[in-house]
């Protein structure tokens, strides 16, 4: 125990109390998650909350934060009452509240410093200037918190290791200048040893200057080392509480487990399983771009522990063997029995969130069985409530949904997974990664268990005490094996040097990849667009005339438009299918009603352009998938068109005709106009309310979290992408003079296509603007291609279909290659 930091309860509980919660009850039906608990936290106190999985953590530091609503309890925060009934995590941080969850809050698909910029845009006050200084406070907060970090702030999160981003995640969250009470779930889950001191020391450097944390955390050393008190939780109820000079970890153990069901500690093993060589994992000098002559073999019966400092080839061994057990095809890596894999990152990786416990635990062996056997509900049922009793999964039965757990449960369900499979060899990448002490000592017998049966567990864990668990070590450094040993002859020094053993080559690695340029998502996109032009120009050098270019951008310009439109709502995670349909309302409004009566006309335009904003807020509001509503108002849409008019015909206005389509000495003010739409589109999705956009497409609930409202971002991304769509059609209209209900129909399918092309993905706020551009072109110039080939106009949807294809194609493959 670190006596110079730790205060006694008496000597913390004399400080004024900054956070006093009373008789807080949570209950989620039928479950009650939190009990009628009362805490009171001195400031300048660090108080430590543990508990097994289930036991109320989680959802009392969420109650304290405003996530979810106390059903029963008051709070008080500085002496002062705080309105529970309109209590939120936006009123949690203007009292100066802050969590660090243990399900990280960042938005992988920004940089480093945009994170910063979404949590702290009150500190990032600039409107011009606002990224230089969010870089700034990213670097500051990294470097105060984590000395010698080495994380460029530029960097896009998911380019970082799952430690990197949890020091992203801790130190963001210091960033508030106006914070009074930190909340640590978990902070340590993922991080080194030498980050896990430097951010030791800074709590308890920071609580002497009066700042107050919660700390919750497994590691009961960690408690022990810098907790001034502990609060012990159990089912939702306090279970014990006091200094920590009055308790153990002995004795916290015994509070955290004491009553509950098969609680217990594990037994020592007395000697080694016995060898299984008809399963085994043989690599053979294997060498990609992380890992070099790598060499090794391991048979059932063994528990091999992967370790060496992160980031050093672990996990992507764990992965390589992995894929191998799957397709059957690495060259160098030889594999003897069925393979299963706990990911580490159970988020991302691991669960289906949209399905139930029972589902996620039989995942593994559907996909092992042959594609039309079948499987006996009877046998899955038993196997699955086999495994969910023995690792004493805390649910409402197997039906309930995996999301209704807790992070500890449902990592459960993950290593049941692997269990209900009946796998040979079973990958674990750091399994026991925010699960408490009894469930860790169940899932150590239960590794042992496996082995014990002839099984091969191959463990790469990010906490050195499993080590002794396993029956071989092997130390990896820079992708090179650099030490196999049996575990009963190697000291945890000889395992710390090895692994900082030539770490200069790993360095050179490090900054050889920062100095590489990234490739664009658009890449693929451009290039496609580049060479269909080169080869229609061959065919017809007209083409590089001006008065070709011009015919170019008359076919694509509408296209263009609707593809920008589309991006704004795939950024979000939603797909328009109204888009085509829209857009060709539109053209039948200006050249009808507008040109006949323009003020009834007007307000039919408004009245259509307000629709999309609504329909962001219905989506909002009401929950309904954003497929259902769109594709609902497509209807609508050419519903509306066809009753104004049902057959092609009518006049453009002439003023929009000389607005946005009239000749001048230089280019036709199409041209204009399409490239200042471009522009402004790609400005304002780099701007300040921009990256919160994207940050919603892919990590909602941490924006939520963070305080920025659902309604306002749906509604401004909406009224974003009707606005694009709405140009589309006043531009299709100022073209052809003339409007037809269905001819903009195909734009629908086409901008979808449009987006993916051009490096966009479905899911994740992954897309490009520019990309989609490119990949509207190069859909347009497909059909320029086969008129000059003279092949029928019957195939350009084909030949759009296998461009689309290829490009996605491409793009796996370079990902593959670790290049993208």
């Amino acid at each position: 125990m670190n006596t110079e930091t730790n205060r006694t309860f008496e000597e913390a509980a004399e400080c004024a109390p900054l956070v006093r919660a009373e008789g807080f009850r949570v209950v989620y039906y039928p479950t009650v998650a939190v009990n009628c608990v009362s805490m009171t936290i001195p400031r300048g106190a660090i108080v430590a909350l543990i508990g097994a999985n289930g036991a109320g953590k989680s959802t009392l530091i969420k109650a304290l934060s405003g996530i979810v609503r106390c059903d029963e309890g008051e709070l008080y925060f500085d002496e002062k009452k705080v309105d529970l009934q309109h209590y939120s995590p936006s009123a949690a941080r203007a009292l100066g509240i802050r969590v660090v969850h243990q399900e990280l809050s960042l938005c992988k698909n920004l940089t480093v410093y945009e994170n910063f910029f979404i949590e702290q845009a009150q500190i990032v006050k600039k409107k011009f200037g606002w990224r230089k200084q969010a870089k700034e406070l990213a670097k500051a907060a990294l470097d105060k918190v984590f000395p010698g970090n080495g994380i460029d702030v530029s960097a896009g999160l998911n380019d970082l290791s799952i430690a990197q981003q949890q020091m992203v995640e801790i130190a963001r969250a210091t960033s508030d200048q106006n914070m009074r009470l930190l909340i640590l779930d978990e902070p340590t889950s993922s991080l080194p040893i030498e980050q896990t001191l430097q951010l030791q020391q800074y709590l308890t450097k920071t609580a002497r200057e009066g700042m107050t944390y919660i700390y919750i955390s497994h590691r009961l050393k960690e408690v022990i080392s810098i907790a001034d008190s502990v609060f012990i939780m159990q089912n939702g109820n306090e279970k014990w509480r006091g200094g920590i000079r009055e308790t153990s970890e002995e004795h916290m153990l015994k509070m955290m487990v004491e009553g509950m069901e098969g609680a217990g500690t594990l037994e020592e093993q007395s000697e080694r399983p016995a060898h299984n060589p008809d399963v085994g994992v043989r690599c053979e000098c294997y060498h990609t771009a992380s890992l070099h002559n790598v060499s090794f073999q391991a048979i059932g019966g063994q528990i091999l522990g992967l370790t060496g400092l992160e980031g050093n080839g672990q996990l992507d061994l764990l992965q390589e063997i992995f894929r191998c057990g799957r397709k059957r095809a690495k060259s160098g890596i030889s594999i003897k029995g069925r393979v299963a894999y706990v990911a580490g990152d159970r988020k991302k990786e691991g669960i289906f969130p949209l399905w139930s416990i029972l589902d996620n635990q039989v995942v593994t062996k559907a996909a092992n069985t042959n594609l039309f056997r079948y499987l006996s509900r009877d046998w899955v049922q038993d196997s699955v409530q086999y495994w969910y009793d023995k690792l004493r999964i805390k649910s409402n039965g197997t039906s309930a949904g995996i999301t209704s757990l807790s992070g500890g449960n449902q990592q459960k369900v993950l290593i049941a997974r692997a269990l209900v499979a009946n796998a040979d060899i079973i990958l674990l990448d750091d399994p026991t990664r925010g699960v408490d002490q009894p469930t860790k000592n169940a899932l150590y017998a239960l590794f042992r268990e496996a082995a014990a049966s002839g099984k091969l567990v191959i463990w790469r864990t990010s906490d050195d005490a499993e080590l002794r668990y396993c029956t071989d070590l092997m130390v990896l450094n820079s992708g090179h094996i650099v030490g196999k040993f049996d575990n009963t002859n190697v000291s945890h020094e000889t395992i710390i040097s090895l692994s900082f053993k030539s770490d200069d080559e790993k360095c050179e690695k490090i900054e050889e990849k920062r100095r590489r340029v990234r490739t664009p998502l658009f890449t693929f996109s451009l290039v496609a667009l580049l060479v269909i032009y080169a080869i229609c120009s061959l065919k017809s050098p007209l083409l590089l005339s001006k008065y070709g270019l011009q015919l170019m951008v008359v076919g694509f310009a509408s296209l263009v438009l609707c593809s920008l439109g589309q991006t704004f709502i795939i950024g979000l995670g939603h797909v328009d299918l109204g888009v085509g349909a829209f857009c060709g309302l539109v053209n039948v409004i200006c050249c009808t009603t507008l040109y006949d009566k323009p003020v009834l006309g007007t307000v039919f335009l408004a009245s259509a352009f307000l629709a999309y904003p609504l329909m962001g807020y219905i989506i909002h509001k009401r929950r309904v998938p954003a497929i259902i509503v769109t594709l609902g108002m497509s209807f609508i849409w050419y519903g509306l068109a066809l009753s104004l008019q049902s057959m092609p015909g009518g006049t453009c206005p002439a003023w929009i005709r000389t607005v946005f389509y009239t000749n001048t000495p230089v280019v036709n003010t199409l041209f204009f106009w399409l490239v200042a739409f471009i522009v402004l589109a790609i400005v304002f999705y780099r701007s300040r309310y921009g990256t919160v956009l994207r940050g919603f497409g892919n990590n909602e609930t941490a924006m939520v979290n963070s305080g920025w409202s659902r309604a306002k971002a749906y509604m401004s991304i909406y009224a974003l992408a009707g606005a694009f769509t709405f140009m589309a059609g006043i531009l299709t209209s100022a073209i052809n003079n003339a409007s037809d209900p269905a001819a903009s129909g195909s734009y629908t399918v086409l901008s979808v296509a449009a987006v993916i092309i051009g490096g966009g993905y479905f899911s994740g706020g992954v897309v490009t603007l520019f990309g989609a551009v490119c990949g509207a072109v190069s859909l347009t110039m497909i059909g320029v291609l086969l008129g000059l080939l003279k092949v029928s106009t019957d195939f350009t949807a084909s030949i759009q279909g296998l461009v689309l294809i290829l490009i996605l194609s491409l793009r796996l493959l370079k990902k593959k290659e670790g290049k993208v």
